[in-house]
């Protein structure tokens, strides 16, 4: 698996270490998801390529705290 990692990681600043704990923090994710559903739901990257160019701007932290903002004032449905 690290040789895979390895040539997944070229063009970033992501350790290794790091990638490792993010592909598997990602999986768990999609692993809570009844099977049932699973296919239904489209890849993390799909998600993230959708999202607008205009927050390339911001850390992923402060994207975060705007979707938990937006969910609980009722700016996007669950």
């Amino acid at each position: 698996m690290s040789k895979g990692i390895k040539a997944g990681l070229k063009g970033t600043n992501i350790s290794e270490r790091d990638a490792k704990e993010i592909i598997a923090g990602v999986q768990a994710m999609y692993d809570r998801v009844p099977a049932l559903f699973r296919s239904m739901l489209p890849s993390l990257p799909e998600v993230l390529k959708r999202i607008p160019p205009s927050a390339g701007k911001y850390t992923l932290d402060e994207i975060i705290i705007l979707l938990d903002w937006a969910y609980e004032n009722g700016h996007l449905k669950r």
